[in-house]
């Protein structure tokens, strides 16, 4: 998912806008990273995640919530998500959608989008990705031509390609894929995954955590001939 190839997955998605609500009077997209918790806090968990992969809805819909609840709310950790666009265009049209909401609905859109995985991704095969990122986009108050601009937005596209890039770099070949204060953290099955981060979190609560590594894409990075919808070693 590079400049070139993924404007011209968008460019053959796109639509025309059809009517709808007004949306949002003034958007203000997510710069950087979204994050949950304390921006300085000991322990920062990475996520390099899809939300049209059913692992991530996996760990998403059994171990989410848990996490949240015992370390991000109670203020003992930073969670990021990377958006890893792993089925390319629809991926990265549901990543733009997320950052057009801005900070306060990110990570709701996500959570949104995990629960229409199943119908999100019968639109993408049978072709209608536009109107489905439309309906998932008037949740949260943005219009169709709210949703159209976003999804082809160069920062958003930019946005896309840097994570994607950088990921690969670090050895990320599936999703989700999460590291823990710069460690990544495998599991031989992804039912154990989040019985290893806890522990990893634990200990990291209770040492000195190294800080995570931040995305920075070297200047002569080479985009690749083609689109890459999947990675190999997802996992299902």
């Amino acid at each position: 998912m590079f400049p070139k190839t993924l404007a011209g997955a968008f460019a053959a998605l796109a639509l025309a806008a059809c009517g709808g609500p007004a949306g949002r009077d003034k958007i203000v997209n997510v710069e950087g990273d979204a994050f949950m918790g304390p921006k300085d806090a000991k322990v920062t968990v990475v996520e390099y995640g899809s939300p049209t992969c059913p692992g991530c809805k996996f760990w998403h819909d059994n171990f989410y919530a848990e996490m949240k609840s015992d370390y991000v709310d109670t203020n003992k950790i930073k969670f990021i998500f990377r958006e890893f666009a792993i089925h390319g265009a629809i991926d990265a049209g549901i990543f733009s959608v997320a950052r057009c909401a801005g900070t306060e609905d990110f990570f709701a859109v996500l959570d949104e989008a995990f629960a229409r995985q199943r119908d999100i991704v019968m639109a993408a095969q049978q072709g209608n990705s536009i109107p489905a990122l439309h309906s998932l986009g008037e949740k949260f108050h943005l219009s169709p031509a709210q949703v159209d601009s976003c999804i082809s937005d160069k920062q958003n596209i930019q946005r896309v390609n840097d994570v994607g890039l950088y990921a690969r770099q670090i050895d990320v070949a599936s999703t989700p894929t999460f590291f823990v204060n710069g460690v990544k953290i495998d599991a031989p099955d992804l039912k154990d995954q989040w019985g290893l981060m806890k522990a990893a979190i634990d200990s990291a609560l209770t040492g000195q955590p190294a800080a995570p590594t931040p995305i920075a894409p070297p200047a002569d990075a080479v985009a690749p001939a083609t689109p890459h919808d999947q990675v190999p070693g997802e996992q299902h």
